[in-house]
C-alpha cells in the first residue's frame, strides 16, 4: 500500500478515537486515560523483559572446541 495513504489513515483513526474521547464524561475519560497510561506501561515492562531475556541467551550461548578420535 501507499505509504502516504497509510500514514493518513491511522491519523483519521487517531482523530476519530481523540473525538469520541471528548464527548464522553469526565470521569469516564478519566478512567480511559487512567487505563490508556497503564496499558503504556506494561507494555515498556515487558518489552524490557523481553530485552534482558535476549540479553541473559545471548550471554549464556558459548563455543566450545570438540575433539573428535576417529581412530
Amino acid at each position: 500500500m501507499n505509504r502516504e495513504f497509510i500514514k493518513k489513515i491511522i491519523k483519521a483513526e487517531k482523530l476519530k478515537y481523540e473525538a469520541i474521547k471528548e464527548i464522553l464524561p469526565t470521569k469516564v475519560r478519566e478512567k480511559v486515560e487512567e487505563l490508556e497510561n497503564d496499558s503504556v506501561n506494561i507494555l515498556k515492562d515487558v518489552a524490557v523483559e523481553l530485552l534482558k531475556e535476549e540479553v541473559k541467551e545471548t550471554n549464556s550461548k558459548s563455543i566450545k572446541k570438540v575433539n573428535i578420535d576417529f581412530s
